[in-house]
């Protein structure tokens, strides 16, 4: 429960804040044009109610573009210990496995090669015919668990409620008071709707690589 709390509130993964921000102040904004002048012509405030959710959405998928990371298994290795010590073997079958690899590397020596480019050229042949049977992950791409976007969601809620709160204690009729905490309902929903969302694009990523290796 420790680890999961430290995930949930890790509030420094969520990337690239500075959008999401931006797309917070032009709804604040519009919003309290929108609620304290009520312009006759509402094209502008319609272009920027669009705005922000457009920024919100970019800010969605820049985010989640930004935390999927190349599977370590996947990346180049020129160290033959590295990347055996990765794969879901016994000691026994990796110390074999460092063997045949070792002596495939010094074979291709052997052929003119140099030894960086050997031990390069043995993983990489071994990786094309026995990755996926072999390696701890089928997937060459490391997914987020995107916790913290329940740590920002409750935040946000927790904020809303404890405003409505404040408000109901000490009425004080303010229209920005209202904004704020429509604002922070609207957003902090929107962090649980979105790690969903997340979540639904893991799993099609996953079946479409799963399909396309296997």
């Amino acid at each position: 429960m420790t680890n999961l709390t430290r995930k949930i509130f890790s509030m420094g993964e969520l990337k690239y804040g500075w959008l999401l921000l931006i797309s917070i102040v032009i709804c604040i904004a519009t919003f309290y044009v929108d609620e304290h002048y009520d312009p006759g012509d509402q094209f502008w405030l319609s272009i920027a109610y669009f705005t922000s959710f457009t920024l919100a959405a970019i800010w969605g998928g820049m985010n989640y573009v930004g935390h999927i990371r190349m599977n370590n298994l996947f990346r180049k290795q020129n160290d033959i210990h590295t990347y055996v010590d990765q794969l879901a073997l016994s000691g026994e079958d990796k110390l074999e496995l460092k063997n045949y690899l070792e002596d495939f590397a010094t074979d291709l020596e052997l052929h003119g090669m140099i030894k960086e480019e050997a031990v390069k050229e043995a993983i990489n042949q071994f990786k094309a015919k026995e990755f996926l049977t072999m390696s701890k992950y089928t997937s060459p791409f490391e997914s987020h668990g995107h916790h913290y976007l329940l740590g920002y969601g409750f935040l946000a809620i927790a904020a809303s409620v404890f405003l409505v709160l404040i408000d109901y204690v000490f009425p004080s009729f303010s229209l920005f008071m209202l904004i704020i905490k429509t604002v922070l309902a609207v957003y902090g929903t929107c962090f649980f709707a979105l790690l969903i969302l997340y979540k639904v694009l893991d799993r099609i990523i996953f079946w479409k690589i799963k399909d396309y290796f296997s």
